[in-house]
């Protein structure tokens, strides 16, 4: 709920991002970069917010 009212996010999405910060807490106490990887500009910024290294797919076409 936290991300989603910080971030304006859809429901799915903020679930999305809060999926992807608690693993990356498990990977991070690992010495374990995580990417985050997807193609809606809104949850890449939300992701960059959360200070993960994105990766969008469309920048690759």
């Amino acid at each position: 709920m936290i991300l989603a009212e910080t971030y304006s996010l859809r429901g799915y999405d903020a679930v999305q991002l809060a999926a992807a910060c608690a693993i990356n807490a498990l990977c991070l106490t690992n010495n374990i970069s995580l990417r985050f990887v997807s193609a809606d500009n809104e949850l890449n910024i939300a992701a960059l917010g959360e200070t993960f290294i994105v990766e969008n797919p469309n920048n690759y076409q």
